[in-house]
């Protein structure tokens, strides 16, 4: 690497340091500060390849490109900035690009076995196995005999894998009707502006290529006769999409030992079919059921749809929980989530290919499949049936995969040792527990910013911020902060807080300058003549609150008799007490797989059991406590 790409001027370098960390973490704020900060620092020379494993460590992978690109341009030779560009390129389905930066890199380190290694691969991915045995002559003489004869060995038996690969190919399916163009259509269209199409030449490299013209239903139906193939960007020009999906696959290390065994390719597909399957009845299970799909390839595709479009800063925090929750269970397997970006910025997000045409590279058909793990004979007609996901649904998803991820969490004050778990909180206790409920009744920012977790279901860093940094300063503060956060369908559930604040809480000064939308919407102008010894500060009223108010943990206080305060605690509850049916049909749900999977119907526990009833075809748990 020459010398001016490892330098990094004092202030990018103060900023690379100061954003790295959250930006690592996926904060909003430190992601819009690299994208800044990469975008002004365009034109500068030296420090991109610093931005872009940044950018890489923090998912924003079209940016890592371009800084890599950057640090080629200013040093051509830099062989590891070619590496990453290989792989980066080889993950956008861009192979022909890929391989071309692997050859050079190879070119510039002809004596290093990796470079090797992953020029052979990325050949013997592309199916261009002649220019890879031509690569692999050229090594001997440079590098180990053995080492070269490893790399020899994984391409002598990739052409078998690749026979045994086209076993059982799809028939051609029958003709789509001119309505199942126009579902396939709707259900799959991304971008508006823009598709792609699939290429594979004679040689073996291939790619996609964006096409910027609307995705029509003459595409679609091209694509579904297989006289092209096509893929959507799911991220719409709005930021919102109508489906997300699930590519699950074989990892690149498990192919490369694949490609020595006909045994291991064959154990490998095998597998991925099989956690596809599994997969699939966990979606089922959150409420969300999805089309199992044969991508044509090495993988599976899981597809959902929604029934209203949903912002890709959501879809994503749901993918993130969902890998983390329902991800591959083998090492040898692993899953992408699309969209896979929160937004596009001024790109056009990642492409997934549409099933039910032909994969170019393979010339195989897709093909869904039926949840017994058989091909789906009528693929156009299970389109039609398969439902559509509700808001509600999806959002009762992401609560349930955030509880599931949550970590330990500070209890409710009264729920003593062997007692019956209750909600550390619910949209009552803002109403009566008296410190949270005196803040909320005095401070019409706070009141606003309740309202919008619970109805809109979403809140800015800054406005969590605020929530933390005024009403997180006691422990039932930090249980009425985390119920709000876990509200929050953009909200990781990382952002909870485990313990309250210290320090000094946010002033109402700058409370207005970080979220002036919400302040300037409402009556915030508080007096407090009371305390003029300290800087305003919502958690001043709380001195206008009886200290033996305080002194009580969370006296469960019925506010006065008021039919619309009584009406709104009502609702309050009931959909808390839906929020609780719907995660115990989760966990039911569950328990259910885990004991047909296991051919058990009885779950012994300690305290009792549970046994598995069937009416025809519908099961539940039942509860029998054990007697004394």
């Amino acid at each position: 690497m020459a010398a001016n790409t490892r330098f990094v001027g004092g202030t990018a370098h103060h900023l690379l340091a100061s954003v790295a960390e959250g930006a690592r973490a996926g904060s909003a704020e430190a992601l819009a500060r690299v994208r800044e900060a990469v975008a002004a620092r365009r034109a500068e020379r030296g420090g991109h390849d610093e931005w872009a494993r940044l950018c890489e460590e923090a998912g924003e992978f079209g940016l890592a490109l371009s800084e890599y690109q950057l640090a080629i341009r200013d040093d051509p030779d830099d062989a590891d900035a070619l590496g990453r560009l290989a792989a980066l390129y080889e993950e956008r389905g861009e192979p022909e690009h890929a391989v071309e930066c692997a050859e050079r890199r190879f070119r510039l380190r002809p004596e290093d076995i990796g470079a090797l290694g992953a020029l052979i691969d990325l050949l013997i991915g592309a199916g261009a196995l002649e220019r890879a045995g031509e690569v692999v002559e050229s090594a001997r003489g440079r590098i180990d005999p053995v080492q070269v004869d490893a790399v020899a060995g994984r391409l002598r038996t990739a052409r078998s894998v690749l026979d045994d690969e086209e076993e059982g190919d799809a028939e051609e399916p029958a003709a789509p009707t001119d309505a199942d163009v126009v579902r396939f259509a709707h259900l799959f269209a991304g971008r508006e502006n823009v598709y792609a199409r699939q290429w594979w030449n004679q040689d073996g490299r291939g790619g996609y290529t964006p096409v910027h013209e609307p995705f029509t239903f003459q595409v679609a139906r091209n694509h579904l006769l297989g006289n092209v193939t096509v893929g959507t960007y799911p991220i719409r020009l709005d930021g919102t999409a109508t489906f997300f999906a699930v590519d699950l696959d074989i990892t690149k290390r498990a192919l490369e030992t694949a490609r020595s065994s006909v045994a291991e390719a064959r154990r490998l597909r095998d597998l991925v079919a099989r956690e596809a399957r599994r997969m699939l009845d966990d979606l089922a299970v959150l409420g969300l059921p999805a089309v199992l799909e044969d991508s044509g390839y090495k993988g599976r595709h899981l597809w959902v749809f929604l029934e209203a479009p949903e912002d890709a800063a959501v879809l994503r925090q749901l993918g993130s929980l969902l890998l983390g929750a329902c991800g591959p269970t083998s090492p040898d397997l692993h899953a992408e989530f699309f969209p896979k970006q929160a937004s596009t910025g001024a790109g056009i997000g990642n492409l997934i290919k549409l099933p039910l045409g032909i994969h170019r590279r393979t010339g195989r058909w897709s093909r869904i499949f039926r949840a017994d793990g058989l091909a789906e004979p009528a693929p156009h007609a299970a389109l039609r049936q398969h439902p559509r996901v509700s808001r509600e649904a999806l959002h009762a998803a992401i609560a349930a995969l955030k509880r599931r991820e949550s970590g330990p969490r500070p209890a409710a004050p009264e729920a003593g040792e062997g007692a019956e778990q209750a909600p550390a909180w619910t949209a009552a206790d803002f109403d009566t527990h008296p410190e949270v409920g005196h803040l909320m009744g005095h401070c019409p920012v706070l009141v606003a910013l309740r309202d919008k977790a619970e109805k809109n279901r979403r809140l800015t860093h800054d406005e969590q911020v605020v929530l933390a940094h005024t009403v997180g300063h006691s422990g039932a503060g930090v249980l009425a902060v985390n119920y709000l956060l876990d509200r929050c369908v953009d909200v990781a559930p990382t952002a909870a807080l485990r313990t309250p604040l210290s320090g000094n809480p946010m002033s109402c000064a700058k409370i207005r300058k970080r979220i002036p939308h919400v302040s300037g919407s409402v009556a915030c102008n508080c007096r407090f003549d009371f305390a003029q010894d300290h800087y305003p500060t919502p958690r001043l009223h709380l001195r206008t609150l009886d200290p033996a108010a305080l002194a009580q943990p969370a006296p469960r206080v019925e506010p006065a008799w008021d039919p619309a305060e009584r009406a709104r605690l009502l609702g309050g509850l009931r959909r808390r007490q839906a929020e609780l049916e719907r995660e115990s049909k989760t966990v039911e749900g569950e328990l259910l797989c885990h004991l047909e999977r296991s051919g058990l119907d009885i779950l012994e526990l300690d305290e009792g059991v549970f046994r598995v009833r069937r009416d025809g075809i519908v099961a539940a748990l039942e509860w029998e406590p054990k007697t004394a």
